[in-house]
């Protein structure tokens, strides 16, 4: 028996394999589809026309039924049935990975975003969803063959917005609709594919920013909120845990370190925030697990503050996007008694200036033990250089602990298993 696949989850390229698992003799196990990142989303209508429609005849269309369809985009989800859509056909479309066609702001205007510290009385989800919702807006793009949506974070009160690369990414235009319904077509002051993030800018004043918390300070188990446009339906909240810390996910052979979390994220929600119960947003949400029987639940992903911060401030400043380095290679195996030795240090590398030696033991980092280089791994993926590591470190008879900046792995001139 054929088993067909719900064209309502078709991710384009954006897409990773799930492990395929044999069925035990006499049990059916449905075939395991992929991970996808909803590539321009929301997927709420993706109108693609027929070549053969003239120019003429798309105009008045759109003149014609730009309120209709206005409000039906806001309203409907694309819902299809297993078979396909209702032409009987599958939509087979590669998405754009390159940076939207559309005007570009300055950079190098000096603005950062802040991390803030958690606060220490938690809110509601009322309260959470009446601090943030101002911040939270809709994202309108629109290519030569179809539009689409998606979410963002405003985050200053002069219009800077952070979302997802993929969301506007080979469009011709782009536009912010905000929570008074005034819309607003955006520039783009950087992108980067790689860390599915861009940052755009509109003209205005008075907005309201989301205020950012430091995703280092998220334990699982915590309870978090996501609020976006799932399949089109605005500013919706949605609740859930941590469910885990610092997860290497592989996209389209990138490999991604997020946030795990239970809250529901769905078409439409990718660049919208992931929040903490102090009201902080401390994610952007990014890619889902779906399977083809509609199995899988709970599996949503978000991109941390940490590493949001560092990619924004980047841009922003006009400048490449680059991937942190320790400046140290360690042994892989840990060694007896715990922790991983150090077996060359860069002289280039700010751990060398801060003294790390050749015969260290690294015992932790940033109050996590480490056994294996991955431990090392996922904090130097989920920050850029100059962010900074403690490190708990053994010499001899002798523990102390060091802060470590990372550096510009490009200035490096050795690797090792810790980068």
């Amino acid at each position: 028996m054929d088993h067909q696949t719900d064209d309502l989850w078709k991710g384009g390229p954006w897409e990773q394999p799930s492990p395929d698992f044999t069925p035990p003799p006499a049990v059916f196990i449905p075939p395991v589809s992929r991970s996808r990142r909803p590539k321009l989303v929301t997927r709420r209508r993706r109108r693609r026309w027929p070549a053969f429609v003239g120019l003429t005849s798309l105009i008045l269309a759109i003149c014609l039924s730009v309120v209709v369809l206005g409000q039906l985009d806001r309203t409907l989800p694309s819902f299809t049935s297993p078979g396909g859509p209702s032409s009987g056909q599958t939509q087979q479309e590669e998405h754009s990975t390159q940076p939207p066609s559309i005007a570009h702001a300055e950079t190098g205007t000096g603005v950062t975003l802040e991390l803030q510290e958690a606060g220490s009385t938690p809110l509601s989800y009322r309260e959470i969803y009446e601090k943030n919702a101002p911040s939270i807006v809709s994202i309108e793009a629109v290519t030569s063959y179809e539009y689409s949506t998606g979410t963002g974070v405003v985050l200053t009160q002069d219009g800077y917005i952070v979302t997802n690369a993929h969301v506007v990414a080979g469009a011709n235009s782009v536009d912010v609709v905000f929570s008074d319904n005034q819309v607003l077509p955006a520039s783009l002051v950087g992108f980067d594919a790689e860390e599915d993030l861009a940052v755009l800018k509109v003209d205005a004043q008075g907005l309201t920013p989301a205020e950012f918390g430091d995703s280092s300070q998220l334990h699982v188990g915590d309870p978090v909120a996501a609020i976006g446009d799932p399949l089109g339906y605005r500013s919706t909240i949605t609740d859930g845990i941590i469910s885990s810390l610092d997860r290497e996910v592989d996209v389209d052979g990138v490999t991604m370190v997020l946030i795990q979390t239970s809250a529901a994220i769905n078409f439409g929600n990718s660049g919208g925030a992931l929040i903490n119960q102090y009201g902080q947003v401390v994610g952007i949400t990014t890619i889902k697990i779906v399977t083809d029987d509609g199995s899988a639940e709970s599996l949503g992903f978000a991109i941390p503050s940490r590493r949001v911060k560092y990619v924004v401030d980047t841009l922003i400043d006009g400048r490449e996007v680059t991937t942190g380095a320790f400046g140290f290679s360690v042994s892989i195996k840990a060694v007896e008694g715990g922790g991983l030795k150090i077996l060359g240090v860069d002289p280039a590398s700010d751990a060398a200036a801060k003294g790390l030696q050749e015969g260290d033991i690294i015992l932790s980092a940033n109050g996590q033990t480490v056994t294996s280089t991955q431990d090392l791994s996922r904090l130097k993926l989920s920050r850029g250089p100059g962010d900074v590591i403690t490190l708990t470190i053994r010499r001899g008879e002798e523990t102390f602990t060091v802060d470590v900046a990372l550096v510009d792995e490009s200035i490096l001139d050795q690797g090792g298993q810790a980068g």
